[in-house]
């Protein structure tokens, strides 16, 4: 009798907070196929103060691309060559080697040297002893000359047309950040197809933050800022938060600087190559953004006028709770399916795969057109896959808050590196 009262408080906990964010997402899908609607006024209201004469009709200002790299041999010429197809001309890359110990060094000066002279002068490169991402980014960032800095991790490539993407976002002066669409490219794995799968959908959602104005993530591969209203007057990153680019983002956010979210601004990267190096992508994410929410808890439920109210009120709060969900979820879910064959109710398991096909369905409608008909056939073998991303952070949940209480933290990670393919930029 105890097993069975234990077993229903579980799955009603269970229910209860995948309710919770069946709702949040649902919100999500209804609001993010407005973002090209809200993108294309913008594009209107520029284009008409441009023709009055109130901004400038061809802005182009320098843009610095800083890249740290920390043993990425297999991947740094990849990101240089691919920022210097792109078809921005007033560019410059800077590159920070953080210390490596394999051939970064090498393979990056053995290419330059074979780049005629106007490209390779494009591209400066710094060598300091590591001491960690944060330090590479802030070296980076300290001997940039740009009025736009450009985050890029040294395992992803730019696609042609990402830079003159970004800096279109600048044009409105109210924008001091953007944040770019990062793409997981294949690594012919479970998990790397996992990860597409994940990002494609996670970046969906960054539509609805972004007609909500209430982005909270600048990912360090693919992240825009102005220079003048962000690091000159609110500091560089923080070397003691290892993701320091969401401490970064609530940082700004906190200081009430606009941002937004550029699609058409897409960065190829590498995943996680294997379920180890997933686990321990996780852990780092998750322990700096607990990190970073306890920094920022002012944040939460804030009434400031510098404060979005739909990040303070609704996308943070559901954020850390879809982190309390986890400690029900993974559990729950696995009993609730045995519950379902055993008793031949299946209305709960019926319910939940409805909507991740409704998921499936949407992101086939509205987003990319070249995945729209794949999307919907790829769901009737990939839904089940994200059973297993569930119990990956549920794992890092777990170590996260377990390095919280003992006072450790994490290192700068770095995996079995396979490169981003050719095919995918």
């Amino acid at each position: 009798m105890i097993i069975i009262n234990w077993f229903e408080l579980l799955r009603t906990l269970t229910i209860y907070f995948a309710g919770l964010m069946l709702v949040k997402y649902f919100l999500f899908l209804l609001i993010a196929p407005f973002y090209p609607l809200k993108e294309k006024w913008r594009r209107i209201r520029i284009a008409r103060k441009k023709k009055k004469g109130e901004l400038p009709a061809n802005y182009q200002p320098l843009v610095s691309v800083v890249i740290p790299a920390w043993n990425e041999e297999v991947g740094i010429v990849k990101s240089v060559k691919s920022l210097l197809e792109n078809d921005y001309p007033n560019l410059e890359i800077i590159v920070v080697n953080d210390g490596s110990t394999d051939r970064t060094e090498e393979k990056l000066l053995e290419y330059l040297h074979q780049l005629p002279h106007e490209k390779a002068k494009k591209v400066r490169y710094f060598y300091k002893e590591n001491g960690g991402k944060g330090t590479a980014l802030n070296l980076g960032i300290k001997k940039s000359k740009g009025e736009i800095i450009v985050t890029m991790d040294a395992d992803s490539a730019f696609a042609p047309q990402t830079i003159s993407n970004l800096v279109k976002y600048f044009e409105d002066p109210s924008i001091d950040a953007v944040v770019g669409n990062v793409k997981i490219t294949s690594n012919r794995t479970l998990v790397g197809f996992l990860q597409q799968l994940e990002y494609l959908f996670g970046f969906y959602y960054k539509r609805a933050h972004a007609v909500l104005g209430a982005e909270y993530i600048f990912g360090g591969a693919c992240a825009a800022f102005r220079k003048k209203n962000t690091f000159a007057r609110y500091g560089l990153f923080d070397t003691e938060n290892k993701t320091e680019d969401i401490e970064m983002t609530m940082r700004l956010r906190y200081y009430g600087i606009k941002c937004t979210y550029a699609e058409d601004a897409i960065c190829y990267t590498e995943g996680a190559a294997s379920l180890t190096g997933l686990i321990n992508q996780r852990l780092r994410w998750k322990k700096g953004r607990f990190d970073t929410f306890i920094k920022y808890r002012q944040m939460f439920f804030s009434t400031k006028k510098e404060h979005n109210k739909f990040l303070t009120f609704m996308v943070l709060p559901l954020s850390l709770l879809s982190e309390l969900q986890l400690f029900f979820e993974p559990i729950g879910a696995t009993l609730l399916v045995v519950y379902s064959f055993v008793s031949n109710d299946y209305l709960s398991l019926t319910l939940s795969n409805l909507f991740v096909f409704i998921i499936y369905f949407v992101n086939s409608i509205f987003g990319d057109k070249k995945l729209r008909l794949k999307l919907l056939i790829m769901f009737f073998y990939s839904w089940a896959l994200f059973y297993l991303l569930v119990w990956v952070e549920y794992l890092a949940l777990i170590k996260s808050l377990k390095m919280i209480v003992r006072g450790e933290d994490v290192k700068w990670q770095n995996w079995q590196r396979l490169g981003v393919s050719d095919s995918s930029i």
